[in-house]
């Protein structure tokens, strides 16, 4: 699998949305790697950001709504 452009985070504090928007995209991102794409060239870091905005948005418009991530939560 190709290098990620966007790390895996430590923790992510919920609710932060600096914190929230970087680990929805970073689920993207794993998504598409998985899928077989390939940084840099299916995709960049500012298409991450573009497809992650609606789930975002979404999480902050219906605060019963809570992301699994695989990274820890504080």
């Amino acid at each position: 699998m190709a290098n990620a452009l966007i790390q895996k985070l430590d923790v992510i504090d919920r609710g932060n949305l600096a914190d929230e928007y970087l680990a929805m995209a970073y689920n993207v991102e794993q998504s598409l790697l998985l899928a077989g794409a390939v940084p840099g060239k299916d995709y960049t870091l500012l298409d991450l950001y573009k497809l992650a905005q609606p789930l975002v948005i979404e999480l902050f418009r219906d605060n019963s709504r809570q992301m699994k991530y695989d990274i820890p939560v504080w």
